[in-house]
């Protein structure tokens, strides 16, 4: 990598790293505000709390995600890491603002590191080419496979949800096998929308009240899964295994702060090996099986 390339590299790994920890720095100080000192004891939050603070931690998390994506695509000459490193810029700047709006005091701690990881978050994005979109962002096909698959996906996860609900809250289910297909089949960019669109009603159906957390959640889940259409069975279920571990790790990363880590562990252990290693299983058995079915949906190796 050239000085060029550090150039873009340092700012943005650095902005990454910085508006996650200022955001989670803020969300220990709204805690404390509400007089709830640590998080390895079960919390007592009211419903509104959960919302507001999920919600907040929802943008530092999501632009921490961005931001890492395209400084990582950026070492791989993909363009679209300008796109990425402008919306984690904006979601970072929406951050700074956002307790107030949602009824909390800013930490005078968080609110620095914020700030000098947007300036960070900026110089990378200035550094970085946008991409030309000639044409729509999906093809006909593609809008009609995203709202097939995201149909399947909304069924799937309401209705099993509904069948297996969590006792720390929240509800298991298998239509993140769905999202692994699709994302398998048709690639990163039909994987993602389909990880965001399917959840999302699924959570709306059910009444999940945090389903903004889905979005960043499932999202990268389908995204990252879609890295391997086309890619070898190996490649293909360590990206599997990668993306259902984002997944349960937004999911965490959340819970931590609105359940208490105790609560969080158990909810992490059954995302991990209870939600994520059954679909992941379903997801690749289907796919596989699709796959020799219709041989022309493989893409060249």
């Amino acid at each position: 990598m050239g000085i060029e390339g550090l150039r873009v590299l340092i700012p943005s790994i650095l902005g990454a790293i910085l508006i996650l920890i200022g955001g989670c720095l803020q969300a220990f100080y709204i805690l404390r505000s509400l007089g709830i000192t640590g998080v390895y004891s079960t919390l007592t939050l009211s419903g509104s709390d959960k919302v507001a603070i999920a919600l907040y931690l929802t943008f530092p998390w999501l632009s921490f995600l961005l931001m890492l994506s395209a400084s990582l695509l950026n070492m791989r000459g993909n363009r679209i890491c300008g796109l990425l490193s402008v919306i984690a810029t904006v979601l970072g700047i929406i951050s700074i603002p956002l307790p107030i709006i949602l009824g909390y005091h800013s930490s005078m701690t968080a609110l620095p590191i914020m700030m000098i990881a947007v300036v960070m978050m900026i110089i990378a994005s200035i550094s970085l080419r946008m991409p030309k979109l000639e044409g729509g962002i999906l093809t006909p096909l593609e809008i009609s496979l995203t709202a097939v698959f995201s149909a399947l996906t909304a069924v799937l996860t309401g209705t099993t949800g509904l069948m297996f609900p969590s006792p720390t809250g929240g509800y298991t289910h298998v239509g993140d096998a769905a999202i692994f297909i699709a994302a398998l089949l048709f690639g990163a960019k039909v994987g993602g929308i389909v990880g965001i669109i399917g959840p999302v009603a699924a959570d709306l159906f059910v009444g999940y009240p945090r389903w903004f957390v889905t979005i960043v959640a499932h999202g990268a889940e389908g995204f990252i899964a879609g890295l391997g259409r086309g890619k070898g069975a190996v490649i293909q279920v360590i990206l599997l295994a990668l993306a259902g571990f984002v997944m349960a790790t937004t999911y965490f990363f959340v819970n931590i702060f609105i359940k208490g880590y105790p609560l969080a562990i158990i909810s992490y252990i059954r995302d991990l090996f209870g939600q994520s290693l059954v679909s992941i299983i379903l997801g690749f058995a289907i796919t596989k099986a699709v796959e020799r079915a219709m041989p022309s949906l493989i893409v060249e190796r």
